[in-house]
C-alpha cells in the first residue's frame, strides 16, 4: 500500500503545517525584547573592530543594525571627538538607548537602502547584520556608496564552519534569530569582487564553551581565530 502512514513523524507533520508571514519589522519587534543590553558577545567583536579603526582624528561612523549603541557609548567613553550615528530596525529598541536622539538614531530597514549621504562615512560597522539580509549584493553597493574613499567597512558574519553551526544543522534545528543567508569566505571574497570592495584582514572572535551554560547560567567565551571554533568571521574591507 503507497502513500505516508497515518502518523508522520513530527517533523514531517510540522513541515506541512502553513505559518504566519511576519514582516521584518515585527519579527525584530518581538525579537528585540529579548535583547541584553550589555550582550558580552557583542562587545568582543566590537572590541576587535576598534582595533581596526584609526579614530584620531574626527571621524565619522556610521554602525548599520546597532541594536543599543554599544559601539556608541564605547566611541563616547574612548574618542570623544568621533561623529557616531547609526541605524536599527526596530524603532523600541533604539528608543531604549541611553540618550537615545532620533536624529542621530535612524529607524530604518536597509533592505530599501543605507539612509546616509553619498561619501559620508570613513567607516561603516555592520556586525552579524548581512546574514539578515536577502541581497547582499545591493547591501555592498549601497555601503560603497556611503563610505568615502579609502573609507573602510567592517563586517561579521557567523561562521558556517563553526561546530555549533554543524551540530544545529545536523540535529536540524530552528532558526531563531532571524538568518536568511550564510556565507563563507569564498562568498565574502566574490561578493567584495562584483561590490568594487577590497579585503584587507580576516579575524575571528570567540567559541562558546560546551556545558558551561549548565554550570554558569550563561556561555563562557573564549577568543579564538581558529576555523572550526570561532563562532563569527570579521572583514576589514576598504573601498579604493
Amino acid at each position: 500500500m503507497s502513500g505516508l502512514p497515518e502518523s508522520a513523524p513530527s517533523n514531517e507533520r510540522q513541515s506541512r503545517e502553513p505559518r504566519m508571514q511576519l514582516t521584518k519589522e515585527e519579527f525584530y519587534r518581538v525579537k528585540g525584547e529579548s535583547y541584553e543590553l550589555q550582550d558580552r558577545e557583542a562587545i568582543v567583536r566590537y572590541e576587535n573592530a576598534l582595533r581596526w579603526m584609526s579614530l584620531e582624528d574626527k571621524v565619522v561612523v556610521r554602525e548599520i543594525g546597532c541594536k543599543y549603541a554599544v559601539l556608541g557609548d564605547m566611541l563616547t567613553r574612548l574618542h570623544p571627538q568621533v561623529d557616531y550615528g547609526a541605524v536599527d530596525i526596530d524603532e523600541a529598541t533604539l528608543r531604549r538607548i541611553p540618550g537615545y536622539d532620533s536624529l542621530r538614531f535612524v529607524c530604518h530597514n536597509v533592505n530599501a537602502g543605507i539612509p546616509y549621504a553619498d561619501a559620508s562615512a570613513d567607516y561603516i560597522v555592520c556586525l552579524e547584520l548581512l546574514e539578515h539580509l536577502e541581497n547582499a549584493t545591493a547591501f555592498l553597493a549601497e555601503v560603497r556608496r556611503v563610505l568615502k574613499p579609502r573609507g573602510r567597512l567592517i563586517l561579521s558574519v557567523p561562521n558556517p564552519y563553526c561546530w555549533m553551526e554543524w551540530l544545529g544543522n545536523l540535529r536540524k534545528e530552528p532558526d531563531d534569530q532571524g538568518h536568511v543567508a550564510t556565507f563563507t569566505y569564498q562568498n565574502i571574497d566574490a561578493l567584495l569582487r562584483f561590490g568594487g570592495l577590497v579585503l584587507r584582514s580576516l579575524t575571528g572572535t570567540f567559541t562558546r564553551v560546551p556545558f558551561s551554560r549548565r554550570l554558569l547560567g550563561r556561555y563562557a567565551l573564549v577568543r579564538t581565530s581558529n576555523p572550526l571554533l570561532t563562532r563569527s568571521l570579521m572583514y576589514l574591507i576598504e573601498k579604493p
